[in-house]
């Protein structure tokens, strides 16, 4: 038995993992370590070393050393035949997993905040499944708004910062958060020209307005302080559904004049302005599924045509006349062009 046998012959068998067999596999095909670690970018003494630790492991030598030459012992030959079999079914598992991305059909998961979903996505998605019937859609609306892409998600909306190198986050568009309150409580308890006043009045507080807070002025951290918070929640259809029915005053996004124009803005300048970022794993997001989705939520939140998304504030009293597609300009006509046109009519 060889030294390796000899040292091995005391220690438990282990399974060989598929990237060590890979690496083996790349040094059978061009029979040298250096080789083999310039085509894998290691370095040659971390490919040696982890040959070594293979053939520990299946106590076993793969290869015949002879100087810088290697070649495969009768084990190693085996093994090699055995992985390139694994090797040529992992290709086939990629390119059918390449196959099924090329396809648009398939689940797509996305994860926002439960306001947003309910509000902005919801009367969107009928449109959507007319567009892209083989596409169905599943929603994580965690109260907290906490989910990160990757796992069970494919997509996340969301007002927090992305550290994660594997995921691509782009801006889809900005909430302009101001106070709203109902007709009713204002009639009631009069309508507040300063946020000194306010802070008299019950706020109803939704906790997570705490995110990026270097986008929330230092009037409003002071007025948070004083107000007298009468309800906290960490839902924002919750919230919007107390502002509505007369509860009391609350920070909310300029949009919810588009779905509740009932609700009354009061006359102050705005508390702050959050970025809303999609984002999605680098590894599904060439999938046509994904992108297909990708697309729909850029419409969504386009702010060409829905001023309210703009990373600039706009007064919900200009909503509707920005929303208006521009007129196409036409070009001036030729003295011919007109001459023709005089002698039609």
């Amino acid at each position: 038995m060889g030294a390796i046998g000899k040292t091995a012959a005391g220690i438990a068998r282990q399974r060989a993992d598929w990237s060590d067999l890979r690496l083996f596999y790349a040094v059978a095909e061009t029979g040298s370590f250096s080789e083999a670690a310039a085509a894998l970018g290691l370095t040659q003494p971390t490919v040696s070393s982890r040959i070594r630790d293979l053939e520990a492991r299946l106590a076993v030598r793969l290869f015949n050393r002879a100087g810088q030459k290697l070649s495969l012992t009768e084990a190693g030959e085996s093994i090699r035949d055995h992985v390139l079999t694994m090797e040529r079914s992992a290709a086939q598992v990629e390119r059918l997993v390449l196959d099924r991305d090329k396809r648009s059909e398939g689940r797509v998961v996305i994860a926002a905040p439960d306001g947003l979903a309910t509000y902005l996505l919801m009367p969107a998605v009928a449109k959507f499944f007319r567009e892209a019937p083989e596409i169905a859609l599943a929603f994580d609306c965690g109260l907290w708004t906490d989910t990160e892409v990757g796992g069970h998600v494919d997509i996340a909306l969301q007002f927090d910062e992305v550290n994660n190198n594997d995921v691509i986050s782009t801006p889809l568009g900005y909430y302009h958060y101001c106070l709203y309150s109902s007709k009713s409580y204002l009639d009631t308890y009069g309508s507040p020209s300063s946020l000194a006043a306010v802070a008299d009045l019950r706020l109803l507080h939704h906790v997570a307005h705490t995110r990026q807070p270097e986008n929330w002025s230092l009037k409003t951290a002071a007025f948070h302080g004083l107000a007298n918070v009468g309800l906290a929640t960490n839902s924002s259809s919750a919230l919007i559904e107390a502002v509505r029915a007369g509860a009391g005053v609350a920070s909310l996004p300029s949009v919810v004049s588009t779905f509740a124009p009932e609700l009354v803005m009061l006359d102050l300048p705005p508390m702050a302005r959050l970025e809303l970022r999609m984002c999605v794993h680098r590894d599904v997001i060439n999938a046509a599924r994904i992108q297909r989705v990708i697309t729909w939520l850029t419409e969504v939140f386009d702010a060409r045509t829905k001023p309210w998304f703009r990373a600039e504030f706009v007064h919900p009293s200009l909503f509707a006349a920005l929303q208006q597609p521009r007129p196409i300009p036409v070009a001036d006509e030729t003295a011919e062009e007109t001459s023709h046109r005089t002698a039609a009519e």
